[in-house]
């Protein structure tokens, strides 16, 4: 399966809320611990720009849907998105140490 990116730009005024909402998303996923998920949250340094990586082993089924704090962190990055909105973008890895698959 390709990687999937999603990538965007929050309102600077939304920055914080959306950082909460990635911490809280990320806490839930720590605690569930969900087996063949790799999960990435970046965001651009001194910017309102997020890009977000998942990574499924094959037949894994997005676990992510299933966290209320994952659903409240599309609700909050809606709330706060500028511009086109937040499509998830399959990739392909070409390569990678330690990051992806």
């Amino acid at each position: 399966m390709p990687v999937l990116m999603i990538r965007h730009q929050v309102a600077d005024e939304g920055v914080a809320e959306v950082v909460e909402a990635i911490e809280a998303a990320f806490a839930a996923v720590e605690a569930q611990r969900p087996e063949g998920i790799r999960y990435a949250y970046l965001r651009r340094t001194d910017s309102a720009e997020f890009i977000a990586l998942l990574d499924l082993d094959e037949g894994v089924e997005n676990p992510l849907p299933g966290l209320e704090a994952a659903r409240q962190l599309q609700t909050t990055v809606a709330k706060w998105a500028v511009g086109t909105g937040a499509t998830p973008q399959p990739f392909d890895v070409l390569g990678a140490y330690r990051v992806l698959s």
